[in-house]
């Protein structure tokens, strides 16, 4: 069974689209207890259509920059989800019990874009996957 542990979600910007994904810099605090005192780490994640990817998760180690970023996998993930500036990213993290009883941690990935407004104002939104022509 899988047991929710994070959540992090950002409205992409053009840089995030261009080369390499900024993440909130509270992503830190529920990644350190997993990189065993590394920089970068290789995430596997699954979009909706669960779709695997794999991407670089690297924090800077000079400390001039706290926020995360993806970098090598994330261009491909870009391109092949159409994503545009503006659209919500919401990343995921759940513990769940290998069978060999340790936890471990899965990662799931999500992009909604605004595709209208509603007559009372409210964003009306949809998967990224449902989009794609």
């Amino acid at each position: 069974m899988a047991m929710w542990h994070f959540k992090i979600s950002k409205f992409l910007t053009y840089s995030d689209i261009r080369s390499k994904i900024g993440l909130p810099s509270e992503m830190v605090e529920h990644m350190i207890p997993i990189m065993n005192g590394q920089h970068f780490m290789v995430l596997k994640v699954v979009d909706s259509r669960g779709q695997k990817w794999e991407f670089c998760y690297y924090t800077r180690p000079n400390g001039k920059k706290k926020g995360p970023v993806f970098t090598t996998g994330w261009p491909q993930f870009v391109e092949a989800k159409g994503l545009r500036v503006g659209d919500e990213l919401t990343f995921y993290g759940y513990q769940v019990r290998a069978t060999d009883g340790r936890l471990k941690m899965k990662y799931t990935i999500e992009v909604k874009r605004i595709i209208s407004m509603t007559f009372n104002g409210e964003p009306l939104t949809s998967d990224v996957e449902y989009l794609i022509a």
